[in-house]
């Protein structure tokens, strides 16, 4: 399971099933766990974070498997919010919905384009197959004539024998 922050608008919570709360910033790094703390030898299956935009932040109830709930307090800097912080995450936000907008986008043009160029090459192969047909049967029609010419010539020497 995991959560937002409440008072953080880039802090997040995530548990998981080794025991191990992770606590990302991603205000601070978008790459890196901020904090991580094994809070059970079982699996975690709940957590919430007490508080709201006006204040708290600082206690974490965590639930694990087992039935056992841990209450942790985490330093200051993970409860209380930084200047413009939810501007910066909202301006951070957009910013990745429009990348992925343009991935999609282009993930789109490359399928366009390597459809096309399937098509292209099914057409170039379907001729050169055609030239080939007409081609063979060229060379068959050529030799069905060289073949009847000999046996004419054949015929017509013994004939004149």
């Amino acid at each position: 399971g995991g959560c937002w922050s409440p008072t953080r608008a880039g802090v997040f919570y995530v548990t998981r099933a080794d025991g191990v709360m992770d606590i990302w910033d991603i205000g601070h790094s978008q790459n890196e766990i901020a904090y991580s703390h094994k809070v059970s030898d079982v699996s975690l299956s709940s957590i919430s974070v007490e508080g709201n935009t006006q204040g708290g932040g600082k206690l974490v109830a965590v639930g694990d498997a087992n039935g056992t709930v841990s209450l942790l307090e985490v330093c200051d800097s993970l409860a209380y919010p930084k200047q413009n912080e939810k501007s910066i995450v909202n301006a951070m936000f957009e910013r990745e919905t429009k990348r992925e907008k343009n991935l999609e986008v282009r993930e789109r043009d490359v399928k366009r384009a390597r459809a096309q160029e399937e098509e292209r090459m099914k057409i170039e192969k379907g001729e050169a197959e055609f030239d080939a047909d007409n081609q063979e049967k060229d060379e068959l029609v050529r030799l069905e004539d060289e073949f009847f010419t000999f046996v004419n010539e054949t015929y017509d020497d013994s004939r004149n024998e």
